[in-house]
């Protein structure tokens, strides 16, 4: 697997390109997280597992007219 953000457990999808960072969760507001794109990747990245998947579906949805 790739270790992009949209396959990181620590990533929340905002829109189609783009979502926030949620690694310091519990330590900054929730206001404050950061904005990265699908592609984006950092060192601290986690595998989220199945939940990439339904993310890819969620995407693939939003292209459907």
């Amino acid at each position: 697997m790739v270790k992009i953000c949209l396959s990181c457990l620590f990533f929340r999808l905002e829109d189609r390109y783009s979502g926030r960072c949620r690694v310091d969760r519990g330590s900054i507001d929730p206001q404050a997280y950061p904005m990265k794109l699908h592609q984006d990747h950092c060192d601290r990245w986690q595998d989220a597992g199945q939940r990439y998947f339904i993310r890819t579906g969620w995407l693939k949805k939003q292209d459907r007219p």
